[in-house]
């Protein structure tokens, strides 16, 4: 079976930041499939769900080039709403949740 890799991800970053509120209820930005697989790993609030399962699946197969970055940002973005971690913060007037130019 061949893997075709489709762009390096282990140091890349998303076009979009997703916030999140994990320890002490502050913002926190997730940049890229690293960041959001250590989140997801080591800090998350509710280990398991469907959600959870489809992030960490998503991000270590981005960081080995096996699907695009942006689709494991999705999934971390469905991740986070289902563990209720998604932020909301206001950008240039308008209440803003999670995408960092939604």
């Amino acid at each position: 079976m061949l893997i075709h890799q489709l762009e390096n991800c282990s140091d890349g970053h998303w076009s979009d930041p997703v916030m999140v509120q994990l320890r002490f209820g502050f913002p926190e930005k997730i940049d890229g499939p690293l960041g959001a697989l250590n989140c997801l790993v080591q800090r998350w609030p509710k280990f398991g769900g469907e959600k959870y399962s489809r992030a960490k699946q998503l991000c270590m197969a981005a960081l080995g080039g096996r699907v695009p970055c942006e689709s494991a940002r999705g999934a971390f973005v469905a991740a986070a709403e289902e563990a209720e971690v998604l932020a909301s913060y206001t950008k240039h007037g308008k209440s803003i949740s999670g995408n960092a130019t939604a």
